[in-house]
């Protein structure tokens, strides 16, 4: 883990109730006793909210256009019986929970409603979205996701009880370790949690291939290590799996052959880039994980945070001088060649995403035409020895050090954006 984030405490989980959603289908009774469940284990109340969608009622006066009618009181109010008949069928010993029934889009109503009660959890049953009903209507988790920022469970209804096996999947990022902490207040005190890092496909071909799997498994078996130890707890049993291959099918795959009762996942980034592009991890594991599912949206805030907390720790940044720049980047690199980093581009339109974790430093150099300063990664920056990636249009460059002047990180400042290269 980057020692920049190492007296990160992510953010905690909202205090606000654990918020059931109900559209008195089925599919969405496994919601209610994991919800007694969990309020139980966090002593938090619940709250049940249900939605009517407007009729759209055809008007052929000029047109035959569709005309949004709001369902009647009556309408509200049959709604809101037939969920606490629900509750009172599935969960009969506890006091009824409040129930609010609202007009509008199911999954927008959900999302402000969790956000204006500080809602720690949504709970949904889990049913499974026909191909119709995705073009149609969408799946409803996954626009829970797209539009909010509270972890959703989506719940199967063969699990009544507190999670015992529990895979979380990680890429050592502030947000699967904040997935992970969440996860942790909704498991039994005894609890196996299995962390399962995929990586992409670790070539053996060639001297630069062989030698880049080699430090990448090190640097993952490090990095397992670290998370142990941020997330120990007395009871809780710790596994740890490296898988290769594409990311969505090896965790699916794992979890047939694996099963587990709970499968924890995070999404990465926030604003346009998550609403427009929800992982393709979390995507398929909402519709194909072989158990329950509990997503943890990366929201701008946690990502806040980190950075607030971990900026604390650091009383020195420096702006490197354009005019020697090449030297400065020189006399970086030769400190900290070989040791590993992670590199995070943040551009303003689409907001956050990581290029990689657990890469070998070769060198950095900067071209003063053009303004491109080159990163280098693998066992030495020799040509064919190493990989690389281009900043280009760089007009900033800053070397952030903490109070023992250990360098910590190096922000570049570039056209539409910045890139951080994080020292691990």
């Amino acid at each position: 883990m980057s020692e920049l984030l190492s007296g990160f405490a992510p953010v905690q989980v909202p205090s606000g109730p654990i918020l059931v959603a109900s559209d008195t289908s089925p599919a969405s009774d496994a919601a209610f006793p994991m919800a007694r469940v969990l309020a139980g284990q966090t002593s938090a109340a619940v709250q049940v909210i249900s939605a009517l969608r407007p009729n759209a009622m055809p008007t052929y006066a000029f047109d035959a256009v569709p005309y949004p009618v709001a369902p009647t009181p009556d309408m509200l109010d049959g709604r809101a019986s037939l969920v606490s008949q629900q509750m009172q069928r599935l969960v009969p010993a506890v006091a009824p929970w409040p129930v609010v029934v609202r007009t509008g889009d199911p999954v927008r109503e959900i999302v402000e409603r969790a956000k204006a009660l500080d809602a720690r959890l949504v709970v949904v049953g889990r049913g499974r979205h026909g191909m119709l009903e995705r073009v149609l209507g969408g799946e409803s988790v996954l626009r829970m996701l797209q539009l909010g920022d509270t972890p959703v469970l989506a719940v199967e209804s063969t699990l009544e009880s507190l999670p015992k096996r529990v895979v979380v999947a990680t890429d050592f990022s502030v947000f699967s370790v904040y997935a992970a902490q969440v996860a942790l207040g909704l498991v039994a005190p005894q609890a196996t949690i299995e962390l399962v890092h995929v990586a992409p496909s670790l070539s053996e071909v060639g001297p630069v291939m062989r030698d880049f799997a080699a430090e990448y498994r090190q640097q993952v078996k490090v990095s397992f290590a670290a998370l142990v130890d941020r997330l120990q707890r007395p009871g809780l049993v710790f596994e740890t799996t490296l898988l290769e291959g594409n990311a969505s099918t090896r965790l699916v795959d794992h979890l047939r052959t694996h099963p587990a009762d709970l499968v924890v996942s995070a999404t990465h980034g926030y604003g346009f880039l998550r609403r427009m592009m929800l992982g393709s991890v979390t995507a398929e594991l909402v519709r194909s994980a072989p158990c329950s599912v509990l997503c943890v949206p990366g929201s701008a805030r946690t990502l806040a945070a980190a950075r607030a907390q971990a900026a604390a720790l650091h009383d020195s940044t420096r702006q490197l001088p354009m005019a020697t720049l090449d030297a400065e980047l020189g006399a970086f690199s030769a400190r900290h060649r070989g040791r590993a980093c992670s590199v995070e581009v943040n551009q303003r339109d689409v907001g956050a995403h990581v290029i990689g974790h657990h890469l070998a430093l070769a060198g950095l150099t900067y071209e003063r035409e053009g303004h491109v300063i080159t990163l280098m990664f693998g066992p030495s920056s020799e040509a064919g020895r190493h990989l690389s990636h281009q900043v280009q249009g760089c007009q900033l460059v800053e070397l952030v050090q903490d109070g023992q002047g250990h360098d910590q990180l190096l922000r570049i400042a570039h056209e539409g954006g910045q890139t951080w290269v994080l020292l691990e």
